[in-house]
């Protein structure tokens, strides 16, 4: 018989009016990777948390290791045996590995520790899990896919009970996250258990035993069956989505790209190799690190933060041009780029303002933007901040702000990062809009899942190099090539 590690019985949330769980229902097992396809954020933030404290509900039950934790009745705010792993590192930069592992850690009572017996120690459990790294290596030298690996260790050296992986994947190359699956899968059949959220089912079907579906605050159904899942993803519960996707798809096979706005040429740096590509007016460029090594140096260098140490840029670069020529979308752009204490309608401006001198004195300039823009946006362009606004409306914010604001290019860093099945659609729409408009869009990223529906052209980078460059009608021949990386 397994043995149940989490059983989380009809449990039911509210902030306010606001429902957060919906009579939630969730069982894990032992040596289970139990994966979780977030449809929709809201209330996802509140399960991970009822899964690792043992806050007040307001209905159901929460065994841990099969024991009562939790309740309608009685909430003890203790904290189970369970370890998060995401995009915030919990581990010390300046510290190394082995004391991140065996003495920053709950429970560790000891004064003075004999720094071999610990390096010993860490040896000892890297060699059992097959893991090249030393036990002298700062964690602050450490990649993201030895951090996550190093997390992952130190969960388990901890003895906790269950290991939390929450939209990891955006962090890691192709093979990276090919490795890293390879690890959980082993550490399961150890006996080790995983629940993993991420929000596209391709990345969760090939390793996860049970994978359920997250929406509306609840568990609307798990599968068992590997096989069933993407057609029961894209005809049933995402089917909006994926019917935009296609219709998304069908308009980039009209697109008709104009001159030229920008090309690099041999351009090399930190890890870029050799870099060459040209962008033009109404065409949407799909950059592909398989490596995810130089999307970072390529958004320093076309913002002009840095200069590359060999190639051409045309036309040349500087900061002050930068801002009216090409803007850039970061990764996570919602926390990153948006003011929430002013307006909706100024932070729709900011970009627009770099371009027209005097902007904010010209209040009938503002008056005119909300105006044209208010059918579209909707009621959120009167928000006097964003504190409050949904996602949604402020991913349009983000993108709207370039479509006024006119620049000759839009770059975007992962731009599906941390975003539910729902919120792609609307990025990815958005994205169409601005090329149609007539702006030339380069998106950098890791994966190609969704973004290939919108893309014009391919180009695959492969250790800082252009490996491949395929155009539209070619994407379903380099499919043909690269199964483990093109998805269906």
């Amino acid at each position: 018989m397994k043995k149940e590690i989490l059983r989380m019985e009809h449990i039911l949330c509210q902030d306010g009016e606001a429902r957060q769980l919906n009579y939630l229902s969730m069982q894990i097992f032992e040596g289970e990777i139990y994966g979780i396809l977030c449809l929709e954020q809201p209330g996802i933030d509140k399960m991970v948390e009822l899964v690792c404290w043992n806050r007040p509900i307001q209905n159901g039950q929460v065994f841990f290791m099969e024991e009562l934790v939790n309740s309608k009745e009685e909430s003890s705010g203790r904290r189970n045996r369970v370890t998060t792993i995401g995009r915030q590192s919990r581990l010390i930069d300046e510290l190394f590995l082995a004391d991140n592992l065996f003495v920053m850690r709950e429970g560790f009572r000891k004064f003075v520790v004999p720094e071999s017996l610990i390096q010993a120690e860490t040896r000892r459990v890297l060699q059992d899990m097959d893991i090249h790294l030393s036990p002298k290596t700062l964690i602050k030298n450490l990649g993201t896919f030895d951090r996550l690996v190093t997390e992952v260790l130190k969960a388990i050296v901890a003895g906790d009970d269950l290991i939390i992986l929450w939209e990891i994947s955006d962090l890691l190359s192709v093979e990276e996250l090919s490795r890293f699956h390879g690890l959980i899968q082993r550490l399961a059949r150890q006996g080790h258990s995983f629940l993993y959220i991420y929000s596209h089912h391709e990345v969760l079907r090939p390793v996860c035993d049970r994978l359920a579906i997250f929406k509306e605050g609840t568990i609307q159904k798990v599968f068992t069956s590997r096989e069933t899942i993407r057609e029961h993803i894209s005809k049933v519960f995402a089917n909006y989505t994926y019917d935009k996707l296609k219709q998304l798809e069908q308009e980039t096979q009209n697109s008709n790209p104009g001159e030229m706005v920008l090309e690099l040429e041999h351009v090399a740096g930190k890890h870029i190799r050799d870099l060459s590509l040209c962008i033009h007016q109404g065409e949407n460029v799909l950059l592909f690190d398989q490596n995810n090594t130089i999307l970072d140096e390529v958004m320093d260098i076309l913002g002009a933060e840095e200069k590359p140490l060999k190639g051409m840029i045309y036309p040349e670069l500087n900061v002050r041009m930068r801002g009216k020529r090409i803007a850039l979308i970061q990764r996570d752009a919602i926390q990153t780029m948006l003011f929430p204490e002013m307006s909706f309608l100024d932070n729709l401006c900011l970009l627009l303002a770099e371009r027209i001198p005097f902007f904010w004195q010209k209040k009938q300039l503002r008056r005119s933007v909300f105006l044209e823009y208010r059918e579209e946006i909707g009621e959120a362009i009167a928000a006097k901040d964003l504190y409050h606004l949904p996602k949604q409306d402020l991913c349009r914010l983000v993108y709207y702000r370039c479509l006024i604001g006119k620049p000759d290019l839009v770059v975007c860093l992962q731009p599906l990062s941390d975003m539910d099945v729902y919120l792609r659609g609307i990025v990815l729409e958005l994205l169409v809009k601005l090329r149609n408009s007539g702006i030339a869009v380069l998106v950098l990223n890791t994966e190609l899942y969704d973004t290939l529906y919108i893309a014009d052209r391919l180009i695959q980078v492969e250790q800082g190099r252009v490996a491949a460059e395929y155009t539209r009608k070619h994407f379903e021949e380099a499919r043909m090539k690269r199964e483990e990386i093109f998805p269906d």
